[in-house]
């Protein structure tokens, strides 16, 4: 562990409302403590996201990238390292240059944007099949960016609005603290949906995408600089679900429109078999087996 407790501060949002449990980096942290697995790179042990969107942030960074070093030099590693950032811009300490950055938005390699829920909030609730879901496709949420041009959620919204096959609600500008009733349209939307979109918003993924999964339907992952979906190498998404870039988008409907119930449910079949790797548990272990045979050019 790095000896200075700024590293390992606590998270005080509880975003998204689903989350009950630990976040991403805190989960492969302790993962990383219980295990012990052997690696050829050395883990650097940061919870990034839970210190960088601290207020303090700004002030501690020149003594907490001291600390980073000294752990560095303190801890060499002839093979490299590796760190594990759910935060949108990665981590924004220096690393050293052969540090592979298994980000949930931006690094080397992607990773599942997922989060712990020990309520089982979305995957107990039940689904309904291909032909009991009245919607094509849906979207509930915010349109906002912040400044990322193009704004793929926007241009989204403002063509796909006025289809009448998709029902689109725009929820506002992003908050951390979202309302049940909110929640509730979101849930039983996307419950009654055929398939749901989940595009970039400032980072290169959603939570949405993974949460469409657990209410049991077929997420839309809408990107534009880069596919930031995780271990390509191993799932195959065009038997998934939608990957499409946003200047695609116009072809959305018919494309929808041409998946029958038989193709439907294949992708289903499928998702069974690899959604582990969508899971905290699943994601860790492949991590671990990325960074075993992984060479950084």
């Amino acid at each position: 562990m790095i000896n200075n407790q700024l590293f390992y501060c606590k998270n005080k949002d509880n975003y998204p409302p689903f989350k009950n449990g630990l976040y991403l980096e805190e989960y492969f942290l302790r993962f990383i403590k219980q295990n012990n697995p052997t690696t050829k790179r050395k883990y650097i042990p940061a919870l990034w996201t839970n210190f960088q969107i601290e207020g303090w942030f700004s002030d501690k960074r020149n003594e907490m990238q001291q600390t980073l070093d000294n752990w560095i030099s303190n801890n060499p590693s002839p093979n490299g390292y590796f760190t594990i950032a759910q935060y949108d811009d990665g981590p924004k300490l220096q690393l050293p240059e052969n540090t592979i950055v298994f980000g949930a938005c931006s690094g080397d390699i992607p990773i599942p944007l997922i989060y712990q829920d020990l309520n089982n909030s979305l995957i107990s609730l039940p689904n309904k099949s291909f032909n009991n879901k009245q919607i094509l496709c849906s979207f509930v949420g915010n349109i906002t960016s912040n400044n990322i041009y193009p704004n793929v959620r926007e241009i989204m919204f403002n063509i796909l609005s006025n289809h009448p096959s998709f029902k689109m609600i725009n929820s506002g500008g992003w908050t951390p603290s979202v309302n049940r009733n909110l929640q509730q349209i979101f849930i039983e939307t996307t419950i009654n949906s055929k398939f749901a979109l989940a595009p970039r918003g400032y980072g290169r993924s959603s939570f949405r995408f993974f949460e469409c999964f657990q209410l049991g339907t077929i997420p839309i992952y809408i990107w534009n600089d880069n596919n930031w979906l995780p271990f390509q190498d191993t799932i195959n998404y065009d038997k998934l679900c939608i990957v499409l870039h946003i200047n695609d988008i116009h072809n959305l409907e018919n494309k929808l429109k041409s998946i029958n119930e038989e193709q439907y449910n294949n992708m289903w079949i499928y998702y069974n078999e690899i959604k582990h790797l969508f899971e905290l548990e699943g994601m860790s272990k492949q991590i671990i087996s990325i960074v075993n045979s992984y060479n950084k050019d």
